[in-house]
């Protein structure tokens, strides 16, 4: 999404191109897939676009879920429960915003957290694992904020679902564009410059089809539904002494041909500056 409409992109060259597709926003496309593959043969990729006006692909989804412990390194570092199926918890729609947010810290102990994020492309359920696979739309990198007193209250929702506490983008790359798969590429969170994450995606103990196949034996998935895949160790709250995001802390998240997203911060009451700070009067279509 690029100044509030749709855009096939073709990032190369630290350059983004792009042409304009005529549509509200891309769930409406989602529910019109062979539109979308005429439009995008159609493609010329002859306008640029600046980066910093990217927004976030899917705004408003019908429903945001994410993976908890979906990398061993992490259940190990955290000292959570290993379990032998996903453990899935889900986050307010509200929370999502663009790959370039301004994001206000509402306590001191707010902890970043890198995640590929699925997008789903048709409506599912009580699904097999072919059906699950083909589902599967796209892939985004996201951004996992989660504020850890809430947590230890258990209140996983409300921890993750602060105002843009769920940053995504800064496209929508679908499976045709990674010729060796979304396995075969790696994440990477750094922090101030400073590597804090490093993982291979093939080390997710649940890959995207088996976390679609399990979610809809029981919950009926809907075009543009988003689903975050669980991040790796190297998380603020394993540290010693606990690193937690400060005022003017920037955070960088990387997933190898998926893009960045890359989140700066200041302390709740501050006057709220960036190129974000509309969100709230964009048209809410869905």
């Amino acid at each position: 999404m690029y100044q509030n409409q749709p855009y096939f992109v073709q990032p190369a060259n630290n350059q983004v191109k792009g042409t304009k597709i005529d549509a509200r926003n891309i769930t409406t496309l989602l529910h019109h897939p062979q539109e979308l593959a005429r439009l995008a043969q159609e493609a010329t990729y002859k306008e640029k676009l600046l980066p910093a006006r990217l927004q976030a692909p899917i705004r408003l989804p019908h429903q945001v879920f994410a993976l908890s412990g979906n990398f061993a390194d992490h259940v190990l570092e955290r000292q959570l429960h290993k379990n032998d199926m996903p453990v899935i918890f889900s986050k307010s729609s509200s929370s999502i915003t663009g790959p370039r947010p301004q994001v206000t810290l509402p306590s001191d102990t707010v902890d970043w957290e890198t995640e590929l994020v699925v997008v789903v492309g048709r409506r599912v359920h009580e699904c097999d694992l072919r059906s699950a696979r083909d589902s599967i739309f796209g892939y985004m990198v996201g951004q996992d904020l989660t504020d850890r007193m809430l947590e230890k209250q258990d209140e996983w929702l409300l921890s993750k679902s602060y105002p843009r506490f769920s940053p995504t983008g800064p496209w929508i790359t679908t499976p045709d564009e990674l010729t060796d798969g979304i396995e075969a590429q790696r994440l990477e969170t750094h922090v101030n410059g400073v590597r804090k994450q490093g993982a291979a995606l093939k080390q997710m103990i649940f890959q995207a089809p088996q976390v679609i196949q399990y979610l809809s034996q029981a919950v009926t998935l809907l075009p543009g539904d988003l689903i975050f895949m669980g991040t790796p160790s190297g998380v603020g709250y394993a540290h010693t002494p606990k690193q937690y995001l400060k005022a003017d802390d920037i955070v960088d998240s990387h997933i190898d041909g998926l893009g960045s997203v890359t989140s700066s911060f200041i302390m709740n009451g501050h006057e709220l500056i960036n190129n974000e700070s509309t969100e709230a009067q964009e048209p809410v279509t869905v």
